[in-house]
């Protein structure tokens, strides 16, 4: 449990930083889901008139896919500047949060490759059972630590991962499983409480990253840990 601990030290002592970091991820995702909700898509009217949908998709079609592209590029920006920052704190040198996450756009190919093989590597192991999955998701976990700070390619990253957690499997996969049950039952109950709108998508918005920047240092500090025996 001490990698836990040492996840949430890390960024309580951090979180400013990392608030800034995630802010512009946050702003995007906020409006995409915002738009959806007033949109034929985010409605239950959608189930008893489903041209709607054909009739949304043919005028807003490209509006959509230009969010959606967007949101891609954050996101694989978001996942290679965390390891940017993750490193320069930890090496203590000054980045700026808007740096870290050019430096994650440069790698976003690759990174959003990597992320694909990964997915489905987790379904197939999903398809056997969730937990499999959440093993398998664990153990492929380091690939943007090698990819960031080795410059690895996809398919070399991925494999380095594999091999890297070969001893530490049984332990990433009970904090991995910790890390989705602390994701999941708050985020239910925030759902349940608070009527569908702004306000709830940017609670259950910022809770996510609240976790998910902690959760990514604990895989961030087994790479470390790796590298430096």
């Amino acid at each position: 449990m001490n990698q836990f601990k040492d996840a949430w030290n890390f960024y309580l002592n951090h979180w400013q930083y990392f608030a800034l970091l995630a802010a512009p991820i946050l702003a995007i995702e906020i409006v995409t889901a915002q738009l959806l909700t007033l949109t034929p898509l985010g409605s239950d009217a959608i189930l008893e008139n489903p041209e709607d949908l054909a009739e949304f998709a043919a005028s807003n079609g490209i509006y959509m896919g230009i969010l959606g592209l967007l949101g891609i590029i954050a996101s694989v920006s978001f996942v290679g500047g965390l390891i940017a920052a993750f490193d320069s704190k930890i090496s203590g040198y000054s980045l700026d949060p808007m740096a870290a996450l050019f430096i994650g756009f440069k790698k976003g190919l690759p990174i959003f490759g990597a992320y694909i093989l990964c997915a489905i590597a987790v379904f197939f192991g999903l398809l056997l059972l969730i937990l499999p999955g959440i093993y398998v998701g664990a153990r492929l976990a380091l690939f943007p630590s090698f990819m960031m700070m080795e410059n690895k390619g996809v398919f070399d990253s991925l494999k380095s991962s594999w091999e890297a957690t070969d001893e530490h499997g049984g332990t990433l996969f009970g904090l991995t499983l910790l890390f989705i049950v602390i994701m999941l039952i708050p985020s239910s109950i925030f759902t349940s409480m608070l009527d569908p709108g702004f306000a709830q998508i940017m609670i259950l918005g910022i809770f996510e990253y609240v976790i998910v920047i902690p959760w990514s240092y604990m895989y961030f500090s087994l790479y470390q840990s790796q590298k430096n025996l």
